[in-house]
């Protein structure tokens, strides 16, 4: 039990806590001092409540930072340990040969598109290959792969995910979400709760605040403008991948550890040749206007989750 000393804390509201001294006590009858401590330690623990509540308030302030903060976890197919462990499974007899069963690693992410548009994949890592596989998580099969092999990716680099300072996205993405909102509060009529978050602050435009890794394998060559702005082009050189929706909701470090992106890119940082170029900075999404690529995103889209009588 956290304690707060009446020298170091806030005074704290002691009307429940009463000290009374009586002339007459002997070995065999309970003190008066027995009550009054635990009317002490009352005390206390309210005051270590109000400092806990205290920040609460304070961290509330910050919600705008957290992705994914109004989603249903439950809704996710991928929600469910037993699914993600078997597709993994699946994916390994399926997909990898015995010349490279050597498995290092795998993990259930996001897959970045050019277009900054969200995908769920499964990411098995071997010693000489990574996987991206899009899997069915209702019919349990998998749709489509990319195999690259680690030989080929000549530079790896994490950090956080931003925009162009050209671009309409942030601002696309935080009216959208000062309208949801709106919406929130106004269905569970908490109008109160909607003011006291300064409702203004949830319309300024809106950062990703996640992080990630891209690898590539371009040689440093500029994307062909054929590609650039071919929404359909698959042949992309690089892999960009940020931690899944659901490593924000896990408990424990050994679930969350399944949905983090971290975990791929310590680990497939021992894998890559030496003359690969590891670095730290900014990766860059260039997305311009972003209008697409915000209603795929926050429809979770890219998902295989419960939608009503639909599920896709």
């Amino acid at each position: 039990m956290d304690e707060t000393y009446l020298d170091e804390g806030p005074a704290g509201n002691f009307e429940t806590a009463t000290l009374e001294i009586t002339k007459e006590h002997d070995g065999n009858e309970p003190s008066n001092w027995s009550s009054t401590a635990a009317g002490a330690t009352a005390a206390r623990a309210s005051v270590g409540n109000q400092g806990r509540a205290s920040g609460q308030r304070s961290t509330s302030k910050n919600l705008v930072n957290v992705p994914f903060k109004h989603i249903d976890i439950h809704s996710f197919f991928s929600d469910r340990s037993e699914v993600v462990e078997r597709a993994l499974k699946d994916c390994q007899e399926s997909l990898i040969n015995e010349e490279e069963r050597d498995v290092v690693g795998n993990w259930l992410l996001t897959e970045v598109s050019l277009w900054d548009v969200e995908k769920e994949r499964l990411v098995v890592l071997t010693r000489t290959a990574i996987y991206s596989i899009k899997y069915d998580f209702i019919s349990l099969k998998i749709l489509e792969y990319n195999r690259v092999p680690i030989s080929q990716v000549d530079t790896l680099v994490s950090g956080e995910l931003v925009y162009p300072s050209s671009s309409l996205a942030p601002r696309l993405s935080g009216l959208a979400e000062g309208m949801s909102s709106i919406i929130h509060y106004g269905v569970r009529e908490e109008w109160s709760s909607f003011t006291s978050c300064a409702s203004l602050a949830q319309f300024e435009p809106r950062k990703r605040f996640m992080s990630g890794i891209r690898m590539m394998w371009n040689k440093g060559d500029p994307l062909p403008l054929t590609k650039k702005w071919n929404p359909f082009a698959k042949d992309i050189p690089w892999l960009t991948y940020t931690s899944h929706p659901l490593f924000w909701y896990k408990g424990s470090e050994a679930e969350k550890a399944k949905f983090d992106v971290e975990g791929l890119h310590s680990t497939i940082i021992s894998l890559l040749p030496s003359e690969c170029n590891i670095r730290t900075g900014s990766i860059i999404i260039e997305n311009y206007f972003g209008l697409g690529a915000l209603l795929h995103n926050r429809n979770g889209l890219g998902f295989f989750k419960i939608r009503g009588k639909v599920s896709f």
